[in-house]
């Protein structure tokens, strides 16, 4: 096998496969890996500025919301789809609430998609080679030859996410100690139920405009080690300012990303919660991306505007 036949496997396994070889559960994939959190890790790193500390698991303060819905109760994790060892275990109020739910719910399961099928179907690229029309894609893949050839023929948003994996990996984060890895691979026998479809995520960011697929190539590129770096440190510290003001950003530079990857899945998903609310009696543990659970229109607001009490653990113990 050639170098760069070598790279185009380990590129693409890391999108089909990314936990199957994991140390939590190699049985199980990581749940949603195309979902809202690309906003935050691949398409607004350069507008975190805040400095990177690196700080124990035990003290991790990522945004943690107990749901109190017509007599029953859940707990609302937002999570980083990346992560390293020194994650887990999480803070004890955030592993006593998974201790005592009875079902998992993510925003999608791999394990029941057909992802080499989804990503013949949505993962080409269907607008030519753009590596000729990027100055900065092109000035990458001078340096990073291999692993441009191994994308080659794939679309933009799926160059952007396997870069931003790549960049991740480099600096010891790894899709394999995600954050909605970790809860998967330990619910036991616990339902794993899903608010969304990995089909409908690919669908979805598939169907984006040439300019905004990009645009996420682009951003996946521009972002420096440190505003990375950064983005991890807003999400372990649970500064949810920080994270809002991303939104905000982003907002401003992609308002169709925002609108359709972030705010309609928001209503959405917050209509999905009040359903399993309806058909189950016992607690829930939900895992969300955390760029979901922050700024305008999140699902902690969308949910108290349905008439649920919406608490927040950091702020009042939830256990």
């Amino acid at each position: 096998m050639t170098t760069s036949q070598s790279v185009r496997k380990t590129a693409i396994d890391g999108l089909i496969h990314a936990n199957k070889a994991n140390k939590f559960n190699k049985a199980q994939a990581r749940a949603g890996y195309v979902n809202s959190l690309m906003l935050l890790s691949l398409l607004v790193l350069s507008v975190l500025l805040a400095s990177f500390n690196a700080q124990s698991a035990g003290s991790d303060r990522p945004p943690f919301f107990k749901i109190q819905y017509q007599g029953k109760q859940a707990y609302l994790l937002g999570s980083i789809h990346i992560g390293r060892d020194d994650f887990y275990p999480m803070p004890t109020q955030i592993e006593q609430a998974f201790g005592d739910a009875k079902a998992l719910v993510v925003e999608a399961d791999i394990a029941k998609a057909n992802v080499p099928a989804l990503l013949k179907r949505y993962g080409l690229s269907q607008i030519g080679d753009v590596t000729s029309s990027s100055n900065a894609l092109h000035q990458y893949c001078v340096n990073n030859a291999a692993l441009c050839q191994a994308l080659s023929g794939y679309a933009p948003w799926l160059k952007a996410a396997q870069i931003s994996l790549y960049r991740f990996g480099s600096l010891g984060y790894q899709a394999d100690f995600g954050v909605d890895s970790y809860w998967v691979a330990k619910k036991g026998a616990r339902p794993l139920l899903e608010l969304e479809s990995v089909a409908f995520q690919f669908e979805l960011i598939s169907s984006f405009k040439p300019k905004t697929q990009q645009l996420m190539l682009e951003e996946a590129i521009a972002a420096d080690d440190a505003e990375m770096l950064a983005l991890i440190s807003a999400w372990r510290a649970g500064d949810s300012k920080a994270l809002a003001d991303i939104m905000s950003e982003q907002a401003d530079a992609a308002p169709e990303l925002v609108t359709e990857l972030l705010w309609r899945r928001n209503h959405n998903m917050t209509a999905k919660i009040i359903e399993l609310f309806d058909a189950n009696k016992d607690q829930l543990f939900i895992v969300i991306g955390a760029g979901h659970l922050v700024g305008e229109q999140a699902i902690p607001d969308l949910l108290k505007a349905k008439g649920a009490m919406i608490t927040e653990c950091w702020k009042n113990d939830c256990n």
